[in-house]
């Protein structure tokens, strides 16, 4: 994760739940979260907190169009619902979504070159939901545990 900075994380153990255990989303978490100082277990191992991934939703619509009305520009949108509870089963970060969009110019004249443009703005979608997630983690587990 390029470019996020290092900080050390309040937390010392953490395990990801997600429907998909080998999808992008979820490796880039454990990566962010060892990178952060957080050891990533898995479900046979007790952990601090237990960070579940409900759902992964990405969308394309159309936001502009040419004068033939083709479409010049694509909003992408990435978004993930996670829930943060505690080894109690306490809730730290109740249901709630992390959304990140971009917009993109579409050339209908290279498509495959509007497609790898739409691949890599999906990747760098994905590693800012895992920054923003590492972080809103980190800081709802600081709040919480200086809340007991």
């Amino acid at each position: 994760m390029r470019g996020s900075g290092s900080f050390e994380s309040a937390l010392s153990t953490l395990q990801i739940t997600a429907g998909n255990r080998y999808g992008d989303l979820h490796q880039n978490l454990e990566r962010g979260f060892t990178q952060s100082g957080v050891s990533v277990v898995g479900a046979s191992v007790s952990a601090d907190y237990i960070l579940a991934i409900e759902a992964e939703e990405y969308s394309r619509r159309p936001v502009s169009t040419t004068s033939t009305i083709s479409v010049a520009e694509y909003e992408l949108r990435l978004e993930v619902d996670i829930t943060l509870v505690n080894a109690l089963g306490e809730p730290v970060i109740p249901s709630t979504a992390v959304v990140t969009e971009r917009i993109f110019t579409f050339n209908n004249s290279s498509l495959v070159g509007s497609n790898e443009e739409q691949a890599t703005l999906l990747e760098e979608m994905r590693s800012d939901l895992v920054l923003q997630i590492v972080r809103r983690v980190d800081a709802s587990v600081r709040s919480f545990e200086a809340s007991r």
